[in-house]
């Protein structure tokens, strides 16, 4: 047993896999790794506010089942894929660039749902989640 497998077990960190349909497109990697306390990962890491707000929705996401992230060699990426149907990108204030960008990744391995995430309100962009309303 690793280090990593002893934190996963103790319920510290959690690990998810790449979602694969394509193996030729995309990146066969390791895990993400999330904490499932945020005081926990500013403690030991000094991460940015945009990781520690991922780190939290997907401490949200997680109980949704199946989740996974997608990446692609390129280095571009959409954050989470739940139940293997719906893409969802966090970002700390969400564009509609980010929306575009999201939807163009996700049709581009057939998941037609797209649901962005946005830690800050964003005044005239309004097709996005605040993180606020995140239950």
């Amino acid at each position: 047993m690793n280090y990593l497998d002893l934190f996963e077990k103790s319920y510290l960190i959690t690990r998810i896999e790449v979602f694969t349909k394509n193996r030729d497109k995309e990146i066969i990697k390791a895990q993400k790794l999330y904490f499932t306390d945020n005081g926990i990962l500013n403690r030991l890491a000094d991460v940015s506010s945009g990781v520690q707000f991922e780190n939290a929705v997907y401490n949200q996401l997680k109980h949704l089942n199946y989740v996974r992230y997608f990446a692609l060699k390129t280095g571009k990426e959409i954050d989470f894929i739940i139940n293997g149907d719906t893409a969802v990108e966090v970002k700390e204030t969400a564009t509609l660039s980010d929306l575009k960008q999201l939807q163009k990744l996700s049709s581009d391995i057939d998941i037609r749902k797209n649901v962005l995430i946005g830690r800050y309100k964003t005044p005239n962009f309004s097709d996005y989640i605040w993180g606020g309303e995140i239950q």
